[in-house]
């Protein structure tokens, strides 16, 4: 798992730039996709679009570090090392569920009962929902409109 940390980055980091760079062509100067207050709800959208990837990328490289931890092994290490999260904060954790959906470990307890730890911070959890929730309003607020342009088509009149 620690080996995807990087791959997980740079596929993150690409998408930002890509979803920036789609934002500054549809912001600057000589578009003639997107005019008035359409341009500036597309740039937003794209705009929070980058922001979800981004804090989104964060949480789940933060929880594939947390099953690094846990795989890692070693003395003490039975059921769980002393620096996972579960163990850190939690007394009588015996294993462990990550959810990469919604950015959260959970720590099954000795008498079965799953908690929930703070390995992602609550702030990179409430972004990602937040971003991306308004990337899709404002998407579903220029698509409503019918923001796209019709093209011209050519009279073929006999």
């Amino acid at each position: 798992m620690i080996l995807l940390v990087p791959v997980v980055f740079l596929a993150a980091i690409a998408m930002i730039v890509f979803l920036l760079l789609r934002c500054l062509r549809v912001v600057l100067p000589g578009n003639r996709h997107w005019s008035g207050w359409r341009r500036v709800v597309v740039a937003g959208a794209l705009a929070c679009a980058a922001t979800a990837t981004a804090s989104y990328s964060l949480g789940v490289i933060n929880l594939m570090l947390t099953v690094a931890v846990a795989q890692d092994g070693g003395t003490n290490s039975a059921p769980l090392p002393y620096n996972h999260p579960c163990m850190s904060q939690l007394k009588g954790a015996t294993d462990y569920d990550v959810q990469f959906l919604a950015l959260r470990t959970l720590c099954v307890m000795e008498d079965g009962e799953r908690r929930a730890v703070d390995d992602v911070p609550q702030g990179v959890r409430v972004t990602a929902a937040a971003s991306a929730g308004s990337s899709a309003v404002l998407a579903g607020i220029v698509v409503a409109a019918g923001a796209l342009p019709a093209r011209p088509t050519a009279d073929k009149r006999p």
